[in-house]
């Protein structure tokens, strides 16, 4: 069982890849959540393994929330996988979330790291053509060495730290929590055309389309409705109408995370 969540589609490309080929189930821990499904079945031998983001050298709060609520019901997994997708370093992500699945009583198995084109607008711009080109291809071996390793339940441990990771990740952690309320330097220039798709994949529900679209409540700064914006009306400041968006090739907007194993044909 493949649990997910996605912003502009790296973890869930990574996500469809591990459970197309460990032939597991595909969930989407947003649609879990509006569904208020935290209660699952394992069959006999099957694994479970968490993809998601890494955001401020963290686990996102909407993962985290998910699996404090997340219980199997009858056996415990006896693999418990973890990837997350990052851009530079994922600080002390790999503690945040071991500690809380040993408090779940569970054993973590196996954590992995996957590079990904970096995604987070509002510190930095998004990498070059051939950057992202490079780095794509480069998820290609790494996520077939990972399958392997999945389907002989080693026990694998990979780590992209960085410097300093337990005070970034602290920091980040304070840092995220104070963004997910400072939603007033959103808005949509004049290209916008009330399509409505930020409205539609927005994983809190925090924004209204009435002509233009609004923000209320809290925001995970996951950036979906900034990049999969049809026409790159969605700013956040105004040094954003300067930079290049970016969503993974074989995502598009409709599909961002809603469960699916098609087989999709790679295009870089």
């Amino acid at each position: 069982m493949i649990f997910y969540f996605s912003g502009t589609g790296n973890s869930q490309a990574a996500a469809e890849t591990i459970a197309r080929v460990q032939r597991e189930r595909l969930v989407s821990i947003i649609q879990a959540i509006e569904a208020e499904q935290y209660d699952y079945v394992l069959q006999k031998g099957e694994a479970v393994i968490f993809v998601f983001p890494v955001y401020a050298w963290a686990p996102p709060e909407i993962v985290m929330r998910f699996l404090s609520r997340l219980t199997f019901l009858g056996e415990d997994p006896d693999y418990l996988g973890v990837i997350v997708t990052y851009s530079k370093q994922i600080g002390n992500c790999f503690k945040v979330v071991h500690q809380a699945i040993e408090e779940k009583g569970w054993r973590l198995t196996s954590f992995y790291t996957l590079k990904m084109p970096h995604n987070y607008l509002i510190v930095g711009h998004t990498d070059s053509y051939e950057r992202v080109y490079e780095t794509l291809a480069a998820t290609l071996p790494t996520l077939e060495r990972m399958n392997q390793e999945i389907a002989q339940k080693e026990h694998v441990y990979e780590q992209a730290t960085g410097f300093f990771p337990r005070i970034r990740t602290l920091a980040g952690q304070r840092w995220m929590r104070i963004m997910s309320k400072r939603i007033t330097p959103f808005y949509a220039n004049d290209h916008c055309i009330s399509c409505k798709v930020c409205e539609k994949i927005c994983p809190t529900q925090c924004i209204e389309v009435i002509q233009k679209p609004s923000w209320k409540g809290e925001c995970l700064h996951c950036l979906a409705c900034l990049h999969y914006c049809p026409k790159s009306a969605i700013q956040y400041g105004r040094s954003m109408e300067r930079k290049k968006r970016y969503t993974h090739p074989d995502i598009r907007w409709y599909e961002l995370n809603h469960s699916s194993t098609k087989n999709r044909p790679t295009k870089f």
